[in-house]
C-alpha cells in the first residue's frame, strides 16, 4: 500500500509532466503570444499546478502573470520558464537523484514540513545576528524573509513568515538584534531555510562576520553554490569594503579592483547608500539573485543598520 507521501509524489510528477508541456508550448508559440493571454488562461495552468500539489510553482505562475507587462518581461519570461523546465525535468528523474536533492525538489514544488517535525531534528546552536529583512505581498498574503547569520558557524539561515492581510506575524525579529538560539534547517541541498526554536536575546558584542571583499570571489562562491543546487534563487552576501557609485542612471557596488555588481532598482534605498558611502568603502548585507544585488542592511563594525 502506498504511503501518503508516495501518492503525493505521483501527483506532483503528473503536474511536472504537464508543466513541461506547457513550457514547450509557450516557447513554440512565442513569448509575445504568452504575454497576450488573458488572466483566465494563466489562472488555468496555475490551478492545474495547485491540483498537482505544486503550490510553489502555482504561486510563481500567478506572480509571472501579474508581472507580464513590466518593461523587462522578455528576460523575466526566459528566466522563469527555464526554471520551470529545469524543475520539471529533474522531478521526472526524482528516484535517480541523491536524497538531499530529492528533498530540495519536493520543497521547491511546494511540499510543506510541519514545524513540529522540524523541531525533532538536530538544531544548530549559536549566537545568531538578525542581518536583514525583505517583505512583499502576493494577493492577500504578506510574506517576510528574515536573514540570520551564525557568529561561530559563519553561516546564514533564512526564516520565512506569512501573514494574511493585516494580521501580525507570529514573531517580530529586529534587524541588528543578536540572540542565542537553536535553528532547525529544512532538508535539502546546502539548506538555507530554517525555523527558530528556543532563543534568548544576547547583549554580548558580536564578533566581526566574515564577508566578501571582491566580485571575483563572489562569482566563484555563487557558481559553486549553483553547481550544488541549481534551484538556488537567492544567495545571501556579506560585502566588506565596497563603494557605491552611480553611472548612467544605474547604481553599482564597486570593489577595490573596480569590478562591480548592479544594484536592484530601488532609488530611495540606493541614494541612501550612495550618501552613506560618500566615496568611501562600506559594509553591506544583501541578497544576490544572479543578476542584481538587493542591499538590506549597512554593516558598521559590530552593528547592523536596517536600510
Amino acid at each position: 500500500m502506498k504511503s501518503p507521501l508516495d501518492k503525493r509524489i505521483e501527483t506532483m510528477a503528473q503536474g511536472a509532466k504537464e508543466l513541461q508541456l506547457w513550457v514547450l508550448d509557450a516557447i513554440r508559440q512565442g513569448f509575445g503570444h504568452l504575454q497576450s493571454q488573458p488572466n483566465a488562461t494563466w489562472d488555468t495552468i496555475a490551478a492545474r499546478m495547485t491540483d498537482a500539489k505544486l503550490g510553489s510553482i502555482s504561486r510563481r505562475l500567478r506572480i509571472l502573470r501579474d508581472r507580464r507587462n513590466e518593461p523587462d518581461w522578455p528576460t523575466l519570461f526566459f528566466n522563469e520558464l527555464a526554471d520551470y523546465y529545469l524543475f520539471a525535468q529533474a522531478f521526472l528523474q526524482l528516484d535517480a537523484l541523491p536524497a538531499p536533492m530529492q528533498e530540495e525538489l519536493l520543497l521547491q514544488g511546494g511540499r510543506t514540513i510541519r514545524r513540529a517535525d522540524l523541531l525533532q531534528q538536530t538544531p544548530e546552536h549559536d549566537i545568531w545576528l538578525v542581518m536583514g529583512q525583505n517583505t512583499g505581498v502576493e494577493e492577500d498574503l504578506r510574506w517576510r524573509r528574515t536573514w540570520f547569520w551564525a557568529e561561530k558557524l559563519q553561516k546564514p539561515a533564512l526564516v520565512i513568515d506569512y501573514a494574511f492581510r493585516d494580521a501580525p506575524y507570529e514573531q517580530e525579529w529586529i534587524v541588528g538584534a543578536a540572540f542565542a538560539a537553536d535553528l532547525f534547517y529544512f532538508p535539502g541541498v546546502n539548506p538555507l531555510r530554517a525555523v527558530v526554536g528556543e532563543f534568548a536575546f544576547s547583549a554580548e558584542p558580536v564578533a566581526v562576520l566574515a564577508g566578501f571583499t571582491d566580485c571575483q570571489t563572489i562569482a566563484h562562491a555563487y557558481a559553486a553554490a549553483l553547481s550544488k543546487n541549481p534551484f538556488l534563487q537567492i544567495f545571501p552576501l556579506i560585502l566588506n569594503g565596497f563603494g557605491i557609485i552611480l553611472h548612467e542612471n544605474q547604481f553599482y557596488a564597486l570593489d577595490q579592483q573596480r569590478h562591480y555588481l548592479p544594484l536592484s532598482n530601488q532609488e530611495e534605498k540606493n541614494w541612501k547608500l550612495l550618501a552613506c558611502s560618500a566615496g568611501h568603502p562600506i559594509g553591506l548585507f544583501a541578497e544576490w539573485d544572479g543578476q542584481q544585488l538587493n542591499p538590506l542592511a549597512l554593516l558598521d563594525e559590530h552593528r547592523v543598520i536596517k536600510l
